[in-house]
């Protein structure tokens, strides 16, 4: 209906927001000096698969050859919403050359909120209070990254995505996560929204050469 495009915008968000929280660790100490640092893996997943994985029976093969470690991070989309509030004329244009004698345009951006939600999975409540404290500072209470969109072949052509978090919710689960270890997991729930910007589809037109002008005197008191 609309003919085929594809820019991978929300794809290119979705990376670079999981980028943001790729080199978190926890150090763990008894003596007040560093004994343990443990970088925490961070993969894409919603909690309840998470929590599927944490209730696999390891000892059967046919399944995981190794168990599930705690901390862990996950993060997953939650909502995809239109944002009215910065929405822009229709009717503008961005031009890039793509020969002597074409050149390519997109019309304006259409601005979408993209919900993400973070969750760390820790057993211990020191290890989530580092891993929140290494986060919460960037976000006041909003993050500004850059990407390149791509989308005209122009190498100046960015955009920035601001990552504002909304919400912090830890809770503790005790209803068998973990089966070799019926203690507690404590899971804390970040979720943000990134203001993205989608595009519609790359046109092409002719360059205009030629314009024909009509210039007339303004004579005073004539119509």
């Amino acid at each position: 209906m609309f003919g085929t495009f594809y820019h991978s915008l929300v794809r290119k968000s979705v990376v670079t927001f999981g980028t943001l929280f790729n080199n978190i660790y926890v150090e763990r100490s008894a003596t007040g000096t560093e004994t343990q640092k443990i970088k925490v893996p961070l993969s894409y997943a919603s909690k309840d698969r998470m929590f599927y994985r944490l209730n696999i029976n390891v000892s059967e093969p046919k399944y995981y050859a190794t168990q599930i470690v705690l901390p862990r991070m996950s993060f997953a989309i939650t909502s995809i919403a239109y944002d009215a509030e910065r929405k822009r004329n229709i009717i503008s244009k961005r031009y890039a050359a793509k020969d002597d004698q074409k050149i390519k345009y997109h019309h304006s951006e259409v601005p979408y909120n993209i919900g993400f939600s973070l969750y760390i999975y820790v057993k211990n409540v020191d290890d989530g209070l580092q891993i929140v404290e290494q986060i919460l500072p960037f976000f006041n209470p909003q993050f500004n990254i850059t990407i390149k969109p791509d989308i005209l072949g122009d190498v100046n052509e960015l955009l920035d995505i601001p990552i504002v978090l909304n919400q912090i919710s830890p809770t503790e689960v005790y209803e068998g996560i973990l089966k070799d270890d019926p203690s507690r997991v404590v899971v804390w729930e970040l979720a943000f929204s990134a203001k993205i910007a989608l595009y519609g589809p790359v046109h092409t037109s002719g360059l205009i050469k030629t314009a024909d002008i009509n210039i007339f005197d303004n004579i005073e008191g004539s119509l």
